[in-house]
């Protein structure tokens, strides 16, 4: 397949077309048709850019995935904040994002995929842990420097605490779409800054 400049530009027309829906309405309830229907191509486009459906999500997921680092993860680097600091700041910086720009109701597509589809896809399965395994191994780093800064007193292996941390926080997402409400956003940075960080 053409990896041209114009050839991916398409491609990212439709997945970003495609990523909202995805996003918004699941897998199951996403169709190839809803895609092209919302990109306005012809059905014959989509799989000339894309295998299948499924192809497509990994794709989409990927996109999202770097998206949503590029919106964050600097805050994870930022040398002008102590370790403790950047650990906050990063999941305040998420928690800021669910809470403006989403509204509380979209929640995290990693997530809601995840869940939805890691039984009967191993292809979007093994896409959303790698990426994960990225994430948290970013965060670990943080934590160590952390650990070392009297931040985080936790004599704890810092991987298991950066596992709850991400783990907590994606329960909370389940919850803050249930509700429709920011508060268990609120709650999970009240209880990072009080139980994890000094």
């Amino acid at each position: 397949m053409s990896t041209t400049v114009k050839h991916q530009e398409k491609t990212d027309f439709l997945l970003d077309k495609g990523l909202q829906l995805l996003w918004s309405k699941g897998y199951n309830g996403t169709s190839v048709n809803d895609i092209v229907k919302t990109a306005n191509v012809p059905k014959g486009s989509f799989y000339f850019y894309f295998d299948s459906k499924e192809d497509f999500a990994v794709k989409a997921l990927k996109r999202y995935f770097c998206l949503k680092s590029n919106a964050t993860e600097q805050v994870l680097e930022d040398p002008s904040l102590s370790p403790g600091m950047r650990l906050y700041g990063y999941y305040a910086k998420r928690v800021e994002i669910m809470k403006g720009e989403l509204q509380c109701s979209m929640g995290c597509m990693g997530s809601n995929i995840g869940n939805e589809m890691s039984e009967h896809s191993e292809k979007i399965r093994t896409t959303i842990v790698k990426h994960e395994e990225n994430t948290r191994n970013k965060i670990v780093g943080v934590v160590v420097a952390a650990q070392e800064n009297k931040e985080i007193n936790l004599p704890l292996d810092p991987g298991k605490i950066v596992a709850f941390i991400e783990d907590a926080y994606k329960g909370v997402l389940i919850s803050m779409k249930e509700n429709q409400s920011p508060e268990p956003l609120d709650n999970f940075l009240v209880f990072l800054k009080t139980l994890i960080i000094k």
